[in-house]
């Protein structure tokens, strides 16, 4: 008798809504990293720096709390709640990065 080893069976819709939420957290994360950056005046490199932090930051946090330390229940791969979005986060960023920098200074 050969024993059966358990598959992962993903469902795609599940996979898509947990690939939107993670993009809804980082687009929302850098709203408001992007407003302290500017409204903290940093320009240049430090504001880049400011954000590559921060995404860290809150790939910790996804990782840590909705994931519960477990992403690959969530995920094809562990790695998406770490990379998942992070380009597509840098646009809103550094677009209220440079609305609230020109606004307040």
């Amino acid at each position: 008798m050969a024993t059966q080893t358990p598959q992962a069976s993903y469902v795609p819709e599940n996979i898509v809504y947990n690939s939107k939420k993670i993009t809804f957290i980082r687009s929302s994360m850098s709203a408001i990293t992007g407003s302290a950056a500017g409204i903290l005046g940093l320009t240049g490199y430090y504001g880049f720096i400011f954000y590559g932090i921060t995404s860290v930051f809150t790939s910790f946090l996804i990782w840590a709390v909705k994931t519960q330390a477990k992403p690959s229940l969530y995920f094809r791969t562990g790695s998406d709640v770490w990379t998942e979005g992070v380009f597509g986060g840098l646009f809103s960023y550094v677009l209220f990065w440079t609305l609230l920098y020109g606004i307040v200074h």
